[in-house]
């Protein structure tokens, strides 16, 4: 444990340093450099699922290593890597091998838990994207007896109740609906489009007038986070593609438009945001609540970076200048928090939990998903600035 960069950390963010902030590329090399120090410290093929300044690196993390199997096979494309790529095809060859006998994957840190609905549906992401690369039969397979399982563990309503974290059914399963949604797009078979399309349902069924849907919080007596929050609405805007056609084009029509009302609103209330109590620059609040309001003096950069993908993909479809905007803003925030400037290599080129460093979302701590969807904002948003630049 390097105490010397914790210091350096907690004096930056108590007195608002902020660290250099480079070009899109050199902040993306470093979240991937420091994703391939957290498989290499792993143990074995996965993806630790982060550092911490308390329990040092954490133990693999099956769901995160999933989804983030297409963050390095994009990363691949964009430098050529064979590298990157045989790295991805490990992560996909152990969560194979951790794949539980019914297919579901095991939930939390570690390989010994039971299977998890959401979990596995993430794992569905690298799974699919191993195959499209590959050609590998044993990818799709895995994919397939993934999907089975979640198509066994739906109720007849639609929502996943058993199997869940928590024990309570959660909004944000809407990133498994998508998952699913791509596995039929793969595989021609309708019932995994079927499941998606009555979760995608029972979440449109508590969409109020600005928004806001139900029980999108870990658990129903905690405010929810934005990383939640943000996986419900990308989840809805992602299904809402693959539902444009009959008999579900209403219902895709519906999603995307509830997703643009979540982003308008948390567009306004990041341009509304006040400065910290301690004259830090504005940044989202780590939670929210039903009038998209937050109370707290700390933010989830893991929900800021997925909230800039948001606005990204709205941007991508739609053209709204505001909304690009935006996401340039909260990207940059995420890059003056980065850690590169340290010699602390379990920490350099990693994203913290919050900001400050101390907040209550994984304190202390660089978990693996916040620097895979920051990666991903920067790809995104490099793809869009190259295109706007080359018109």
């Amino acid at each position: 444990m390097c105490r010397p960069s914790l210091a350096r950390l907690v004096a930056r963010d108590a007195l608002g340093w902020e660290e250099p902030v480079g070009d899109d590329g050199a902040h993306r090399a470093a979240a991937m450099a420091w994703l391939a120090r957290a498989q290499d410290v792993s143990g074995c093929d996965g993806l630790s699922a982060g550092y911490s300044y308390k329990r040092g690196w954490l133990p693999p993390y099956p769901e995160t290593t999933g989804y983030a199997i297409p963050t390095f096979l994009a990363w691949a494309r964009a430098m050529g890597s064979d590298e990157a790529a045989e790295r991805a095809a490990r992560m996909g060859n152990w969560l194979i091998q951790v794949q539980l006998p019914e297919g579901g994957v095991p939930g939390g840190m570690g390989v010994s838990g039971e299977p998890v609905v959401f979990n596995t549906g993430q794992v569905l992401f690298g799974w699919l994207a191993l195959h499209q690369h590959t050609g590998r039969q044993a990818f799709i397979d895995a994919a397939r007896r993934a999907g089975d399982w979640l198509v066994s563990c739906q109720d007849g309503a639609g929502a996943w109740t058993r199997h869940v974290y928590r024990g309570v059914p959660h909004a944000y399963h809407t990133r498994v609906s998508w998952a699913l949604l791509e596995l039929a797009s793969r595989t021609g078979h309708a019932p995994y489009r079927e499941a998606a399309a009555r979760q995608v349902e029972g979440v449109l069924s508590t969409a109020r007038s600005n928004g806001w849907v139900d029980d999108m919080a870990f658990d129903p007596n905690e405010a929810a986070f934005t990383h939640t929050v943000a996986y419900t609405y990308r989840g809805l805007l992602e299904a809402a593609a693959h539902l444009g056609d009959a008999p579900y084009g209403d219902l895709g029509r519906r999603a995307r438009g509830v997703a643009r009302r979540f982003a308008t609103r948390v567009l306004r209330r990041f341009e509304l945001s006040k400065s910290h109590p301690e004259g830090l620059p504005r940044y989202l609040p780590a939670t929210v609540d039903e009038a998209w309001r937050g109370p707290d003096r700390y933010s989830c950069l893991t929900g800021n970076a997925q909230i800039a993908l948001i606005w990204l993909r709205l941007y991508e479809s739609g053209g709204d200048g505001r909304l690009l905007n935006a996401a340039l803003k909260a990207v940059d925030q995420i890059k003056a928090r980065q850690a590169r400037a340290t010699g602390n290599a379990d920490v350099r080129g990693a994203v913290p939990g919050s900001y400050p460093l101390w907040g209550y979302y994984l304190r202390l701590a660089f978990p693996n998903w916040a620097a895979k969807f920051f990666a991903d904002a920067l790809a995104l948003q490099g793809r869009i600035m190259a295109g706007l630049e080359g018109a």
